[in-house]
C-alpha cells in the first residue's frame, strides 16, 4: 500500500462512494454513483470520487468509468471477500467449513452419544457459532466506519 493510502483513512460519504464502486459490476460513472447514493448533486459525487482518485484507491478504465485499483485497498476491508457484488466476512467461510465438517461427522460416523460424540459436537458447534458471531460483528463494524 502506498504512503498516501496508508496515511489516510476514508469514512462517511467517501467510504460510501468507495463501497459503491467496489460492489458495482464493472465500471461506474459519476451519475451512476450520484443516483445510487442519492446525493444532492453529481458534483458532490465527483468531489468524493476525486478524493478517492487522489488516494489512488480507484482509477479510470478505458471507457472513462471508475473502477477499483487492485494494487491499493483499505486495511479494514482486507478481512472481507467480494462475492457477486457483496462484501462477505472471511469468518463466515470458516463457520460454513466447520458446519460442513460437523454434518460430515454426523452422517459418516454412527451416532453413539458417548463422550467423544458429545465433545466433538460441542467443540464444532461452539466454534462455528463463535466464527459466525464475529463475522456478524465485523460486518456491522463496516457500518460504523461510515459514520461521519
Amino acid at each position: 500500500m502506498s504512503d498516501v493510502a496508508a496515511g489516510k483513512r476514508i469514512y462517511g460519504k467517501t467510504l460510501d462512494v468507495y463501497l459503491c464502486i467496489l460492489t458495482a459490476d464493472g465500471g461506474i460513472g459519476v451519475r451512476d454513483v450520484w443516483r445510487a447514493l442519492d446525493f444532492s448533486s453529481p458534483s458532490l459525487a465527483q468531489y468524493h470520487i476525486n478524493k478517492l482518485l487522489d488516494l489512488k484507491l480507484i482509477e479510470t478504465d478505458f471507457d472513462g468509468k471508475y473502477v477499483i485499483n487492485d494494487k491499493e485497498s483499505i486495511d479494514a476491508l482486507r478481512s472481507f471477500l467480494l462475492l457477486r457484488g457483496m462484501l462477505i466476512p472471511r469468518l463466515t467461510i470458516y463457520s460454513a467449513l466447520l458446519l460442513g465438517l460437523m454434518v460430515s461427522y454426523v452422517s459418516v460416523y454412527p451416532w453413539r452419544g458417548d463422550f467423544r460424540d458429545l465433545t466433538t459436537m460441542f467443540i464444532g458447534l461452539f466454534s462455528a457459532a463463535a466464527f459466525l458471531f464475529e463475522a456478524v460483528k465485523q460486518y456491522r463494524g463496516l457500518s460504523f466506519m461510515k459514520d461521519d
